[in-house]
Formats: C-alpha cells, sequence, structure tokens
C-alpha cells in the first residue's frame, strides 16, 4: 500500500508538464519554420522564372505584304507564310538591291539604306565580305556629294531554290538633278533562310532571308 502510494519521480513530472505546457508551442513553432521556408524557395523559384521570361522575345510580327499601289495582298504571322513563296523573297531582294546601291544627298536616309542592306547579311558569308569592299571602295556618302543614284529593280528570277538573278537599273543624276548617266546591272544571289529571334532583326529582315553569296555586274 506505501509502495502504491509514494510520491512520482519530481524529473519526471516536470517533463510532463513541460511537455504538456510548451511541446505544442515548439511544434507549431517548427511547422510554421518549415512553411515558412518553403514559402520562400517558392517565391525565389517564382521571381527567377518571371525574370528569365521577361528576358525572352515576346514580340510577333504581323507580315503584310503590299503591291505596287500599296494595297495589301497577303498578311499574317510568320510561322503561317510559306517562306518559300517567291514573291516574298523576290520582293526582299529587290528591297536589298535598291538600298544596297542607292545614293542619297540625305545622310539620315543613306543610313537606313545600309542598316537595310546589312540586316540581310550575316558577318561569317562571304556576301558580307564584297559588301564591305564596295563600300570601302565606294562610300555613298562621298558619292552624294556630287551626284545621286535611283534604283529601279526591273527583274528578279529564281534560278534554283537557293539562286536568284536580279537585274537593275541606275539612274545617275548630279546635284543639280540634271539626269547623267544611267546603266544596268545584273547580280546572282545565294540566299537562305532562318527564321529571325531577336525584335532588331524582326524590323529589318521579318522573314529571315540572308545573302550568303553575292555577285554583280554591269551589262552593256
Amino acid at each position: 500500500m506505501a509502495a502504491r502510494d509514494a510520491p512520482e519521480n519530481p524529473y519526471i513530472a516536470a517533463r510532463q508538464e513541460w511537455n504538456e505546457r510548451y511541446g505544442s508551442y515548439v511544434r507549431s513553432a517548427i511547422a510554421w519554420r518549415i512553411i515558412g521556408t518553403t514559402a520562400m524557395a517558392i517565391s525565389i523559384i517564382g521571381f527567377g522564372y518571371g525574370l528569365y521570361q521577361s528576358s525572352k522575345v515576346k514580340l510577333v510580327p504581323y507580315i503584310v505584304e503590299v503591291d505596287k499601289l500599296g494595297a495589301a495582298v497577303s498578311a499574317g504571322f510568320p510561322e503561317q507564310i510559306d517562306y518559300a513563296d517567291q514573291r516574298v523573297v523576290r520582293a526582299s531582294l529587290a528591297g536589298f538591291f535598291a538600298s544596297f546601291r542607292s545614293v542619297t544627298p540625305d545622310a539620315v536616309v543613306q543610313k537606313q539604306y545600309i542598316d537595310r542592306t546589312y540586316a540581310l547579311l550575316r558577318n561569317a558569308d562571304p556576301a558580307t565580305g564584297k559588301v564591305n569592299a564596295w563600300f570601302r571602295d565606294n562610300s555613298p556618302f562621298e558619292r552624294a556629294r556630287r551626284a545621286t543614284v535611283a534604283i529601279e529593280v526591273n527583274n528578279v528570277v529564281a534560278l534554283s531554290d537557293q539562286t536568284y538573278q536580279v537585274d537593275w537599273t541606275e539612274f545617275e543624276r548630279d546635284r543639280a538633278g540634271k539626269e547623267t548617266g544611267v546603266r544596268r546591272f545584273r547580280g546572282i544571289a545565294t540566299v537562305t533562310l532562318t527564321a529571325p529571334q531577336d525584335e532588331a532583326v524582326i524590323r529589318l529582315n521579318p522573314i529571315g532571308l540572308y545573302l550568303r553569296d553575292l555577285d554583280w555586274t554591269a551589262q552593256l
């Protein structure tokens, strides 16, 4: 009887009391710490993904093809356009040669011509070296001091899937506007198509047409 009435161990009693009073607080604190850490990890992952998405190009160009009178002929997003459409390629090539060979006294417009020319060229291709050599020996800014050159593209013919023949006429005038010469040229261009990704490229070369090689001669 005396053994059953013996008092409990005071240390065990104190531990039980502590568990009952404070153990739940400790468990709650641990749980909230885990929740907070998880929320912070999710926030960091979400913020990083947001930065990644913001760095990607979201611009989707919408291309409209027009005829000589400015009326719309066809339109659509690039993925909807058939890049093998000869009309699109011929129009881009005609624009390239017009920009490449035109000479104007307006320096701002001339720079735009040069930008449009190089928008269809890539550094590693032979065509770029040939165009660079031409501009080094025939600066359009220097030539514009004494003359202007207007370009009329007469014909663009596909010789194969990747090679085109371009015929154009150059009308040279002095600074007084008097015509001083008319010359005809023929160019042979080998092209390739690469879908553009950069916004600056899309603005000047929306279909991703690049000249890999290029040769041209004057016609008698």
